[in-house]
């Protein structure tokens, strides 16, 4: 999905379902931010509110972790994990809190746009043209992110360069974007410690013991992340990946299967519609990806096989929501990565990625 595109969402829902301002993308809610201490101009309503008031509340000083601040409080600390996300738009507003709802924004957008620039070199490594890498931010769980303030598309950017580089025989810098992924999104961290197990299974068919270059792929992540989990551990007196995630898994296919049901039960209206249709569109693209798996390098078929393994076992919570599966977006970003390295036309999947997300485009554009 083209930058364009990306850009024109933005400005239809900030006119449409946001009364021109910004900061409704913020989301807040009188649960956890209150009325009376936020910053001058953020609206709040009644309710929890969605997370992207997290990052919010990071943006404004992400050197300031404590519990409550500026008036809102987070409902887990592990919320300072993602500082990846709020830190960019908080450089980008240059400590100005009145420019943070835009910055915010703005740190999505360029996020898409980077994404659709790692899906060019990728396709290009893939003997496709570069514009085949637009699929990637047209992942319409995305549309809830740029909608919301989320952190999906940053972790999602560096995830997709540091496959790129990966492919490109680029350990180190695939190692770097990879920290910036988990930065990001601390659930990206599975990965890299399955490709820890990749790299350390290869070695051992292979018989080889040394420390080599490519272990900087993960190893430059796995020490990022333990650093800054140290750093935490020293500024808020608690490690909170120790605590993260718990609720995600569960036995296998039941999330998906209480998803089903749910939503089975909702039909025929517009959020059960939308929730078939896009888990339709997800199993299409999988299926297309199956189709093309035996000519894709081996570790991106790994990361694939990984990628549908954590949504067999995901919660469901996660299936559960009228969010997109933005949390299920690795299956996606890998699945088109089979799909590029694949030799068959490209157009039926993409013509199904194009529609979802226009669809769901067309809801959020005036749902606030």
């Amino acid at each position: 999905m083209s930058i364009p595109l990306t850009a024109a969402f933005v400005v239809l829902r900030w006119s449409v379902a946001c009364g021109h301002r910004l900061s409704c993308f913020v989301a807040a809610g009188t649960e956890f931010t209150k009325p009376a201490r936020a910053t001058r101009g953020l609206p709040v309503r009644p309710g929890p509110g969605y997370d992207g008031q997290f990052y919010y509340r990071l943006a404004l000083d992400p050197f300031d972790l404590s519990r409550s601040a500026f008036g809102i409080r987070f409902d887990t600390l592990s919320r300072v994990e993602r500082i990846g996300y709020p830190f960019i738009a908080w450089l980008l507003a240059a400590g100005r809190h009145q420019d943070v709802p835009l910055t915010l924004v703005l740190t999505n957008v360029l996020a898409a746009a980077a994404l659709g620039l790692a899906g060019g070199i990728l396709a290009i490594s893939a003997g496709r043209h570069a514009m085949w890498g637009l699929v990637f931010p047209g992942y319409w769980g995305y549309l809830w992110t740029l909608g919301r303030d989320l952190t999906e598309l940053t972790a999602a950017a560096f995830f997709l360069f540091a496959l790129a580089a990966l492919v490109r025989r680029a350990p180190v810098w695939s190692g770097f974007a990879l920290l910036g992924a988990v930065l990001c999104k601390e659930t990206t961290l599975v990965f890299v410690l399955a490709l820890a197990v990749w790299s350390i299974w290869q070695r051992r068919h292979e018989r080889q013991r040394r420390v080599e270059r490519a272990d900087a792929v993960f190893a430059i992540p796995l020490l990022g992340a333990l650093a800054w989990q140290l750093a935490l551990r020293s500024l808020i007196g608690s490690t909170p990946v120790l605590h993260s995630g718990q609720a995600n898994l569960g036995a296998p296919f039941v999330g998906l299967v209480h998803g089903m049901a749910h939503y089975g039960g909702l039909l025929p209206t517009v959020a059960a519609l939308l929730w078939w249709g896009e888990l339709c569109a997800l199993v299409l693209v999988t299926v297309g990806a199956a189709s093309n798996a035996a000519r894709t390098p081996s570790v991106l078929r790994y990361l694939w096989v990984f990628a549908l393994a954590l949504g067999v076992f995901a919660s469901s919570g996660i299936w559960l929501g009228d969010v997109g599966f933005r949390s299920l977006d690795t299956i996606y970003l890998t699945g088109w990565t089979l799909l590029l390295f694949g030799r068959r036309p490209l157009w039926p999947w993409a013509a199904v990625s194009i529609t979802a997300w226009c669809v769901v485009a067309v809801e959020l554009i005036r749902f606030l």
